[in-house]
């Protein structure tokens, strides 16, 4: 089941991101920090989470959040989808995306644009974007860090009618 998530799944889905392997802990703050934003929203906070729940045990299996690109016409980012490592490759991140894009399409967005790392350690999120059509529109060279780059990815939307 997909839905936002609640104030008590903070420490879950900070757990989720820590033993991803693959979030920092300066990643795993601004998560954090993006949760109490998404709890007690200010102005300026306007990005979107999802969770994935697991049937009756109700554990947080993935997350995902996104928001409006400032200063674009109908553009949003895509943060972060993070999957429990012992559950990838079944399924949730792909349905967490197309869930994403669904309710862009309802919200009239025209694209969505994603950033990642072009580290080996990336290399199956890489391969995940671009088999669900997301177009890899750029790379830049030594971004995060020397050695490590920043790969762009973009997918354009169809609007639909909400209910769909």
């Amino acid at each position: 089941m997909i839905e936002p998530p609640h104030p008590a799944d903070t420490p879950a889905i900070e757990q989720l991101a820590r033993c991803s392997g693959v979030f920092t802990p300066e990643e795993i703050h601004v998560v954090r920090e993006m949760l109490d934003g998404f709890f007690n929203p200010e102005p300026r906070d306007d990005h979107a989470f999802v969770v994935y729940r697991n049937g009756n045990a109700n554990a947080i299996a993935g997350f995902a959040v996104f928001g409006p690109t400032p200063m674009t016409d109908r553009v949003w980012d895509l943060y972060w989808i993070c999957v429990d490592r012992a559950q990838q490759c079944r399924g949730i991140g792909s349905i967490l995306l197309q869930t994403i894009e669904r309710d862009l399409q309802t919200r009239g967005a025209r694209a969505i644009y994603l950033e990642t790392s072009d580290s080996a350690q990336y290399c199956a999120a890489r391969a995940f974007y671009e088999r669900h059509a997301y177009e890899r529109i750029a790379h830049i060279p030594d971004f995060y860090a020397v050695g490590e780059g920043k790969v762009m990815y973009r997918k354009t939307l169809e609007k639909i009618e909400p209910g769909l």
